[in-house]
């Protein structure tokens, strides 16, 4: 028994040492910032601030008005709301022929949103009640008075506490998990859910900037019928040349807004469309799974996109 632990043991440090890795000091940034939103580092204690560099083991903490997103490296973003403590314990970087990351994060209380990249990180996150393991994932997180609430919108999340393990699939959610006791008996699907669309025509400026309009609505996901909710709405893209206005839905569940857009980087036309996810901000909005959509573009002629050949096997991929 005692040389099949130790064989095991080797096998995982040999798989370790073949591939190079490195410790992350810097692992994320403040991509956008409002309110009290406070840094604690060591013994330091400073004020968050848009473009700020975060560290490993670095706490970030909103007080009662503040709210803060984080881009990571491998460009996942996580959206921290009011009154809530979260720990970036240690970010991983593995080089070699796949770049990745290993993330590991503690939420101690409060909520949060994340869109986690798929295929380029393996994240976990610890909360007094759980463990979670995140994959390509748009997830929120609501840890307070000793329960966990989860809300998956797209991907796939294990979660484990004493007792338990599940894995949580896409449109479900889960409300009240406890340290101990059963998991799957409190998984339900999320009721309802954001619907953006475009409602003009995308147009890149080759200088200057021009605007798209977009349409936001909340739908009862069985009935297919509108839902009557005020509240905040966050936006992200793939691409940093949209910028987006603040977005409050009224109080039938509708908003129209014009995002502006400005000249794209040759880098901003390898992805060949544009990806937006609309989510609604707050611990109340857990019922109400996040929005998406998509708009193609086409490559100008005097643009030129990066092709990568896989060495190896001699494929191409943009």
């Amino acid at each position: 028994m005692a040389i099949k632990y130790f064989m095991v043991i080797l096998i995982i440090v040999s798989f370790w040492i073949e591939k190079p890795t490195f410790a992350l000091n810097a692992v994320a940034s403040i991509k956008k910032i409002s309110g009290d939103v406070q840094i604690k580092r060591a013994i330091r204690v400073f004020p968050g601030r848009k473009g700020l560099i975060l560290n490993d083991e670095d706490l970030v903490t909103t007080l009662s008005t503040g709210k803060v997103t984080l881009l990571f490296r491998d460009g996942s973003e996580i959206r921290l709301y009011e009154n809530t403590k979260f720990v970036i314990e240690k970010s991983i970087e593995i080089k070699g022929e796949k770049r990745g990351f290993f993330h590991n994060i503690t939420l101690q209380i409060g909520s949060f949103w994340g869109k986690f990249v798929k295929g380029h990180q393996v994240t976990t996150i610890k909360t007094p009640t759980a463990t979670c393991g995140i994959k390509g994932t748009n997830v929120s997180f609501l840890e307070k008075d000793g329960k966990l609430d989860l809300s998956l919108s797209e991907g796939q999340v294990s979660v484990q506490n004493e007792d338990e393990e599940i894995l949580l699939n896409s449109g479900k959610m889960i409300k009240g998990i406890a340290r101990q006791g059963s998991i799957s008996d409190k998984i339900e699907d999320i009721p309802y859910r954001v619907v953006i669309k475009p409602k003009t025509t995308l147009e890149i400026p080759n200088n200057g900037q021009t605007s798209i309009t977009f349409s936001i609505q909340l739908m009862d996901i069985k009935s297919r019928t509108n839902l009557e909710r005020p509240g905040i709405v966050h936006l992200t893209a793939n691409i940093d040349k949209i910028e987006f206005p603040p977005v409050v839905l009224n109080r039938r569940g509708f908003a129209d807004f014009d995002a502006t857009v400005l000249p794209f980087q040759n880098t901003d036309y390898n992805q060949l469309q544009l990806e937006i996810v609309a989510v609604m901000e707050g611990r109340t909005m857990m019922d109400v799974g996040s929005g998406y959509t998509s708009i193609r573009f086409k490559v100008p002629d005097n643009k030129t996109k990066i092709i990568k050949i896989d060495a190896n096997t001699g494929g191409a991929s943009e």
